[in-house]
């Protein structure tokens, strides 16, 4: 297949899939409660905010920034193991 062929086909899927998505969050409304539990939040946009879409509407947990420091947090964990397991391969490869 050619390689733009396969590009443009691949874009009409995931748009397909998006609208999908779409539809499907049509069909059960905006959520009143967040995955925390916490309120949902409905903001707009201001122009000077967002010049290419003024207007634009978006919904966001009450307690989202509890979540980015949450996610935060365990990225830097995460980081800490990574950089710890080479130092295990080695202590390993010791042992054999």
């Amino acid at each position: 297949m050619d390689p733009e062929a396969e590009i443009r086909d691949t874009k009409r899927r995931k748009e397909h899939i998006d609208m999908l998505s779409y539809v499907c969050d049509s069909e059960h409304r905006i959520p009143t409660r967040g995955p925390c539990g916490g309120s949902i939040i409905h903001e707009v946009c201001g122009k000077e905010e967002y010049d290419t879409l003024p207007g634009k509407r978006f919904f966001t947990c009450i307690n989202y920034e509890e979540h980015i420091e949450r996610l935060t947090s365990r990225v830097e964990e995460v980081e800490a193991v990574i950089k710890w397991v080479p130092e295990v391969n080695n202590k390993i490869k010791s042992l054999e």
